[in-house]
């Protein structure tokens, strides 16, 4: 039994830092809603992005009033996915959603 308990110990010391960002690509608050996050091991970083349908959520979109109601998830991505989405949340500029979608549908 001693591998066992070696192995737990090693998988409790792994610390995550995540970091939420809202509707405006900023940090989050506790109470914003949260559109990405990024989350960094000690080894790796990983990113998600918020999808509704299995295409990238547009906050500013036509359902972006039914929010609430709708079943949205966070997805796994890339790093140029999670990129071009922020600067769609931070720009509005629409371009830049369409090459999420063009990522997002690549991967």
């Amino acid at each position: 039994m001693k591998y066992i308990n070696e192995i737990e110990k090693t998988s409790h010391q792994i610390k995550q830092k995540e970091t939420n960002f809202n509707k405006n690509g900023l940090v989050a608050n506790v109470k914003d809603k949260v559109y990405a996050k990024s989350v960094d091991n000690e080894t790796e970083q990983f990113y998600y992005i918020k999808t509704y349908q299995n295409q990238p959520f547009d906050p500013m979109g036509a359902n972006a009033t039914r929010e609430n109601y709708l079943e949205t998830k966070m997805k796994r991505v890339s790093k140029d996915t999670f990129d071009f989405y922020l600067i769609y949340l931070q720009t509005n500029n629409s371009i830049y959603l369409t090459r999420t979608n063009r990522r997002f549908i690549n991967e």
